[in-house]
Order: structure tokens, then C-alpha cells, then sequence
């Protein structure tokens, strides 16, 4: 009997060597993202060795990664049954589990599972503040990640921030930037600190959108080389039809906006006022504009849906004179998604009515989708967009469609608290068969506009901004071997803005 024994321990050796080479593979398959060869690796290994836990436990976590979340649960329970305590991390797991299919208290059940097998676990009172936090049971997340510092004073300033983030759904503002900066204090030189930071912005703009008046204005000063020869094109009130002056002046423009919120709640706000807009050239004064706009809007939303919907009817006085009443019905649809995204749909109705008796009178509607990512460890905001807009004039031959195409790039610059952003947007035109722009058949437009910006926060109030802009459009008509369509301009502006 003893001989069989030794002969058998060769084989015994054999097998569980192979058993390790099976979970090294799955574990590399893991980490590589190749979930279902991780699958097969350690289920192979946990053939060979039933009893290895750890096999087991890297085995939920697969099933986890891959979104199998109840085969995940299974796993892990059954390695818990066996070490509640030695394996006491595959209640985490169950707990994340729980957490990712949004069941918080099932989450914090588990967590409470884990407390007696080590009560003085802070990561426990961590993971339970989250989920206190995810069922609004502030005054217990905040207990919990207070005894998380308690325990270990190393996730000290983690506690301050994730405190802070508390104060701040309860739209304690205050408290909440007392925490964010705690929370700076300890280390100003990590990545949380400047989240916190980035907190602190959004608790004080937070803070002002609860009030119930609201006040806003820019003033800027610009130098355009090549001025539009419509003012509300070359104000960016109408869509261009790309007919340019080839004259260069410098404008001021002055937009003033406020109103009240007659409803001002969390998830859903209301309200109304007033904007004003003039812009004043220099030389060519009959391209001054002065606008007068009404507005009324809805704000409502749930993470991670949000809506703005909002009425606009606009008054403009171009040169002088009567030019444009406006009305404009404008929803905008917000998804905050995963992985960092976020993606914007805006919706567009705009009822033109000229008053000048020359223009046509029309009607636009207009559709665009941008997306954005946020690179938040590099501070960088990458944006796509597409746009498609259709204008139905009473004449017809003043009809036209076009869709752009935008690509922009923001960035958290290094340089005393500025943020720089670039775009560069491409617009395709197609305007009807119309004697005044084409004998021959029916006229589309090219457009490349190219933008830069640089803003400086000088204040909780004031902002200062550079911008750039450079444009330049043609079109597949010829007159006498020349595009009259075909233009460039740069425009430079400096424009201080305020919000109180």
C-alpha cells in the first residue's frame, strides 16, 4: 500500500503542476480582456483541483467582468460558505456585483456580512457609504465614511472629498466646499485634489442656480477682416448665405441675459426673463444690430436623462431698421453614459418673419447630435457632432438645406487656472435653383470654419476670453470664371463675461 502511494504522488505532483500552468493562463487571459479563454482556463484548472478557492474566486470575477453577474454570485457565495473569513474578499465581490445591477441594499447587506467577520475593516465602512449614498441614506453615508478614516487615516482625503460629494446631492453647497477643500489640503498634488477643485466650481455654480433670480452678460470687442453683408449673418442670428463685403471693421457686442425661476427644485426647474443683444460697428454702421429676445424654459431631469426645453421669441432692429421677429422652440436632450460620455441631441423650430418686405418669410428646423468624452486623468474634452438643418422658404427658391460636421478638442491648460479649446467645423449648403445665384443649376456651398479660444476665470463672477475664428466658404458657381461665393475671413475677439 505504501508503494502505491509513492507511485501515485509523481501523477498527484503532475496534476496540480498542470493545474497551476491552467489558472496562470486564465489569470493572463483575464487581464488581457479575453474573458471566455479565462473561462476555459480555470475551469479546466478547477477540474483538476475542486477544492482551490482561489481558482474559484478568479473564476467570479470573470463572470463579473463579463456582466454574468448571478453565475458571479454563485461563485463567490459558494467560496464564502467554505472561508467565510480566509476568502473574506469574495464578499466584496458580491457586493460590487449587487452594486453594479443598482441593488444598494442588497450591497450593503453583504457588506454587513463582512463586518463580522473583521469590524475593523475600513474598506467595509467605505463600500457602505457609497451605498448609503446611491439610496440617499446621507446621514448614515456619512457616518460610514467617517469611520473609514477613523480606521485607517490614510484614505483620509478620499473621505473629505467623498463627504463633500454627499453635502453636495443634499445641496448643502457650503458644507460641501468646507469638505472639497479639506480634502485639497491634505495632498494639493494628487489627482483627487484636482477633482476637487473641479468640485468646488460646480458646488458654487451649483449654489447660483438655486437662486431664483438669475443675471448674465458679455461684452466683447472684435476685429472682423472680411464683414458679411447681412448684419444677422454676420451676427450669427441666421444661418450665411456667404455673400461677404470684402471690407474690414472692428464691432462691439453687448448680450445682457436674466429672468426669474418661478420653480427651483432639484429635478425639475422653471422660469422666465429677458435677453439683450446689440452688436455696434465702427465704420460700417449699417450692419448694427439690437435684439430684443423673451425666453421661457423647463429644466428637468434624472441621472442620467436630462431635458431643456425652451421658447424663444426674438425682436431684431438691423441698420436702423425693422429686419426679424423670430419665434424658436429649441429641446435639448442630455444622456450621460458611461465611460466618460456624454452625448447631447438638440432639436430646433424657428418661425422666421421678415419685416424689411423684401426678405421671404421662412420656416427652419434642425437636428444635431454631439458627443462628448472626458479624458479626465490627461484634463482633456473631446467633442464630435453632426448637424442636418433644412430651411423652407414661402419662396421657394430661397429654400436651402446643409448639415455640418464639428470636431473639437477642450483642455484644463497648466497655466493659472485657463482652459483652451479648438474646433473645427465643415458645412455643406444646397440652396434651390435660384436666378440670383445660378443660371445653370442649383448652387451648394462649402464652409471650413476654424476656431481657437483661451478663458481665464478672473473671479467667482468675471471671466476673461480670447477667441479666434478663421472661415472660409466657396461654391460651384462661376461668373465669368470667378466664384462670387467664394470668401475668407478671421475674426479676433476679446470678450469679458459675468455671471452673477
Amino acid at each position: 500500500m505504501a508503494l502505491f502511494s509513492l507511485l501515485l504522488l509523481p501523477g498527484i505532483a503532475s496534476a496540480q503542476q498542470n493545474a497551476m500552468y491552467l489558472f496562470v493562463d486564465g489569470v493572463e487571459a483575464y487581464e488581457s480582456g479575453s474573458h471566455q479563454e479565462a473561462i476555459d482556463s480555470l475551469n479546466k484548472a478547477i477540474e483538476l483541483e475542486p477544492e482551490n478557492l482561489e481558482f474559484q474566486y478568479y473564476l467570479g470575477l470573470t463572470y463579473s467582468t463579463m456582466g454574468r453577474y448571478e453565475e458571479a454570485i454563485e461563485v463567490f457565495e459558494k467560496i464564502v460558505e467554505k472561508e467565510p473569513v480566509a476568502f473574506r474578499k469574495a464578499y466584496f465581490e458580491i457586493a460590487a456585483v449587487y452594486a453594479k445591477q443598482k441593488r444598494y441594499q442588497k450591497t450593503i447587506d453583504t457588506l454587513t456580512l463582512v463586518e463580522g467577520t473583521d469590524p475593523e475593516d475600513a474598506r467595509i465602512y467605505l463600500e457602505k457609504g457609497y451605498a448609503f449614498q446611491k439610496v440617499e441614506q446621507y446621514d448614515l453615508a456619512i457616518e460610514s465614511f467617517n469611520k473609514a478614516k477613523d480606521l485607517d487615516p490614510t484614505m483620509l482625503q478620499l473621505v473629505y472629498y467623498n463627504i463633500g460629494a454627499v453635502h453636495f446631492e443634499t445641496e448643502a453647497f457650503d458644507k460641501a466646499e468646507e469638505m472639497f477643500t479639506k480634502s485639497i489640503e491634505v495632498d494639493p498634488a494628487v489627482s483627487i485634489a484636482q477633482h476637487a477643485r473641479q468640485a468646488i466650481l460646480n458646488a458654487r455654480g451649483a449654489k447660483k442656480a438655486r437662486r431664483p433670480l438669475y443675471l448674465s452678460g458679455s461684452f466683447s470687442w472684435a476685429y472682423d477682416d472680411n464683414v458679411l453683408q447681412k448684419p444677422l449673418e454676420q451676427t450669427q442670428i441666421i444661418s450665411a448665405t456667404g455673400e461677404a463685403l470684402d471690407e474690414a471693421d472692428q464691432f462691439q457686442t453687448l448680450h445682457v441675459r436674466g429672468g426669474y425661476k418661478f420653480l427651483n427644485k432639484k429635478h425639475v426647474e422653471m422660469g422666465a426673463g429677458l435677453s439683450c443683444f446689440s452688436a455696434a460697428y465702427q465704420d460700417l454702421i449699417d450692419n448694427n444690430v439690437l435684439g430684443i429676445i423673451p425666453h421661457l424654459y423647463l429644466n428637468a431631469g434624472y441621472h442620467p436623462f436630462y431635458a431643456r426645453l425652451q421658447y424663444d421669441y426674438s425682436y431684431y432692429n438691423a441698420g436702423g431698421e425693422e429686419k426679424l421677429s423670430m419665434s424658436a422652440f429649441t429641446p435639448v436632450f442630455t444622456i450621460v453614459e458611461t465611460d466618460n460620455l456624454k452625448s447631447e441631441i438638440t432639436l430646433n423650430y424657428q418661425d422666421k418673419k421678415y419685416l424689411d418686405d423684401v426678405t421671404s418669410d421662412a420656416g427652419q428646423i434642425s437636428i444635431g447630435i454631439v458627443q462628448h468624452y472626458t479624458m479626465q486623468d490627461r484634463r482633456l474634452y473631446p467633442r464630435a457632432g453632426f448637424k442636418y438643418g433644412s430651411e423652407d422658404a414661402d419662396e421657394e427658391i430661397f429654400s436651402y438645406k446643409y448639415y455640418q460636421i464639428l470636431m473639437g478638442l477642450g483642455a484644463d491648460l497648466p497655466w493659472w487656472g485657463m482652459r483652451g479649446d479648438v474646433s473645427l467645423t465643415y458645412e455643406k449648403s444646397g440652396f434651390q435653383m435660384n436666378p440670383l445665384y445660378s443660371t445653370t443649376g442649383e448652387r451648394e456651398d462649402n464652409k471650413y470654419i476654424l476656431s481657437l479660444s483661451i478663458s481665464k476665470p478672473l473671479s467667482d463672477i468675471f471671466q476673461l476670453a480670447f477667441s479666434y475664428s478663421h472661415t472660409r466658404n466657396d461654391s460651384n458657381v462661376l461668373r465669368s470664371g470667378i466664384d462670387p461665393y467664394e470668401f475668407k475671413k478671421n475674426v479676433y475677439g476679446l470678450t469679458i463675461m459675468a455671471m452673477f
